[in-house]
């Protein structure tokens, strides 16, 4: 998706040398790549010049069948995709989509919507009048609204803004130094990622496997005042360093992972972190992704339960209404509501997590549905769990590291040991000879397109296999190879072990 954005953008703007280059070598990623979702190989046909006859009604029947919870807007980005590469002509209506007030949404969500109603109205025809306070503000925002060079590090974002520059002033210097900073961060397939990095969140994550896993507290030490050193000043984190917006997610477990470290040692920034969640906390209950007012969301909403939890010693409203709000959330199956993950045991694997570590205080006056919820929880996994003793994303696909370690965990957690142990065996077999984990992309954004960062397996995989309770001084490796032997999982994962 990226990729075709950034050809389509250098051969409008007829770049430097440096963009020839990096359009043969994008061009090139196209023309190799093979997406699993057929929308984005009409987006890269459209940018190679290569479309067929029937790809315009292609991308009209898939945006008339889209259906997901975060609305118009994400239909809105879709039709711009399509309109910017060529596939589907642009729409006057969306020249006057609605924007949020400024503040209300994700800090990219207002920059790409700002692109959307310049490029539909620029691509109709509509005067330039029309788009001029858009067109201002968005290059406002573009000049001073991120600390760094990428756009809050969202290429996507700054892409589409590109694009919107140049329907407004193909000579824009903008544009041209833009696209600069794009192909620096060409990867070396020649394709353009979604985001430039994860730094913070991937750092958290997996420094809170390695605790778990006993790493050396030197070691620990460094990625612990490393994490640290983001926290926003507002007391969260982003995704990445410099990255202004900061998340829910990211600040539960960069809260979690500085917490089982040392909480003496983190105790100011773990403090400003509970603040800062518990005022994103909805009244009724939950919590958003990212701004106060914003729906909340059952994976946010355990996620901050974990991180809040722990340090919770007394009766708490806030926390207690977030627990009500997370039961009322799971579906009749036992699932709970996938938002930014395309495994359904990761949203239940958080869920469980949360429901299952609550102190007393909190869980006394909801044991009764909560054991209800985990036994509801429990059986879906025990229902889906693929023969070979793995998980799959969705019931009936392939098993996946990412989705059994998911799973593995919350077995776990609720004291099912057999299939805990199944499932430990075929991600013991599943492993690299390098100790690493491979599986498919798992993590969405913008909502439901998926990316991957290739480090999430094995960072999920460490925190399965640590999951597991073990008497005092016996190490993992001890403890894994008490399982005994895997005969569960095919012959081609046991020669990889």
């Amino acid at each position: 998706m990226e990729s075709s954005l950034f050809l389509a953008l250098l051969r409008r703007a007829e770049a430097s040398p440096w963009g020839a280059l990096a359009g043969t070598r994008v061009a090139a990623y196209l023309g190799r790549s093979r997406s699993n979702q057929e929308w984005q190989a009409l987006l890269a046909r459209a940018a190679l010049g290569e479309s067929r006859a029937g790809d315009r009604f292609l991308a009209a029947s898939y945006l008339s069948g889209f259906d997901h919870f975060t609305g118009a807007r994400k239909k809105a980005l879709l039709t711009t995709l399509f309109a910017v590469c060529g596939v589907l002509p642009y729409d006057r209506r969306l020249a006057g989509l609605e924007l949020p007030d400024a503040g209300e949404s994700a800090a990219w969500t207002r920059l790409v919507l700002l692109a959307v109603r310049v490029l539909h109205s620029r691509g109709t025809g509509l005067p330039l009048s029309t788009a001029a306070g858009d067109a201002e503000e968005l290059l406002r925002l573009l000049q001073r609204g991120s600390a760094r060079e990428v756009w809050e590090g969202n290429l996507l974002a700054h892409l589409l803004a590109l694009h919107a520059v140049h329907a407004i002033d193909p000579g824009a210097p903008a544009v041209s130094s833009g696209l600069g900073v794009l192909a620096a961060r060409q990867n070396p397939d020649g394709g353009i990622p979604f985001v430039e990095s994860h730094n913070l969140f991937l750092t958290a994550k997996a420094g809170l496997a390695l605790v778990r896993a006993g790493a050396r507290r030197h070691l620990m030490l460094r990625i612990g005042d490393y994490v640290a050193s983001g926290q926003n000043p507002a007391g969260g984190w982003a995704y990445a360093s410099r990255v202004r917006q900061i998340d829910v997610d990211s600040t539960a477990v960069c809260v979690q992972f500085l917490r089982a470290l040392d909480h003496v040692r983190y105790r100011g920034a773990i403090g400003r972190a509970e603040h800062l969640l518990r005022s994103l906390a909805d009244p009724a209950g939950g919590l958003p992704t990212y701004r106060k007012g914003e729906p909340p969301e059952a994976e946010m909403t355990a996620a901050g339960l974990l991180a809040l939890a722990p340090g919770s010693r007394q009766p708490d409203p806030v926390l207690h209404n977030a627990v009500v709000f997370l039961l009322d959330q799971q579906c009749d199956d036992g699932t709970w509501p996938r938002s930014w993950t395309m495994s359904e045991s990761s949203v239940i694997g958080r869920a469980v997590h949360a429901l299952s570590c609550l102190p007393s205080v909190l869980s006394q006056s909801l044991a009764k549905r909560i054991a209800r919820s985990l036994e509801r929880a429990a059986t879906r996994l025990r229902e889906t769990q693929n023969k070979d003793g793995g998980w799959a994303q969705r019931p009936g696909g392939v098993s996946d590291a990412t989705s059994t370690a998911h799973a593995v965990a919350a077995m776990h957690r609720m004291e099912h040991r057999d299939l805990a142990h199944t499932g430990t065996r075929w991600l013991i077999a599943a492993q690299r000879p390098g100790g690493g984990f491979h599986g498919p992309a798992d993590q969405v954004g913008p909502r439901p397109i998926p990316y991957d960062f290739p480090s999430l397996p094995s960072i999920h995989a460490l925190a399965a296999l640590t999951a597991r309770s073990r008497p005092r001084g016996r190490t993992p490796s001890a403890a894994l190879a008490a399982l005994g032997p895997a005969t569960t999982a095919p012959s081609r994962r046991r020669e990889a072990g």
